[in-house]
């Protein structure tokens, strides 16, 4: 069993954040010990390791609550849950590729920045990119 630091220490997340996530039901296994201390298993971290991975895709708590939901229904919900899974992979792989065009920009831009130097051009404009290759 893990307490919330050591799972705070395993995703790096702080301890806040999961006993936010906690109140909102999204580990739905979570015991206590005598000290009142939430204990997370080996199953409980798996959990945690979605959540985290979905509230990192942007969904929203009510919608994690439901996939959460889903999940301890079993085998009935699996279809549901493939679909949730698949819209937030197609999600997440659309602001990859997001992610991926604004690099590029930024490393034309750093080129750039880098050609002027070389040539002693520091007060040049965006547009004057092309004269400097």
């Amino acid at each position: 069993m893990y307490t919330i630091n050591d799972v705070a220490q395993i995703f790096s997340v702080s301890p806040y954040t999961l006993r936010f996530y906690a109140k909102k039901d999204l580990f739905p296994n979570i015991v206590r010990d005598k000290q009142n201390t939430r204990l997370f298993s080996d199953k409980d971290l798996e959990y945690v390791e979605m959540v985290l991975a979905l509230r990192h895709t942007g969904m929203s708590l009510p919608s994690i609550k439901n996939y959460i939901d889903l999940c301890a229904l079993g085998d009935e919900s699996i279809i549901e849950r493939l679909s949730i899974i698949q819209d937030e992979l197609n999600n997440a792989e659309k602001s990859v590729k997001e992610s991926i065009k604004q690099r590029d920009i930024l490393k034309d831009k750093l080129s750039y920045y880098q050609k002027a130097i070389e040539v002693g051009e520091t007060n040049v404009t965006w547009s004057a990119k092309h004269k400097l290759k």
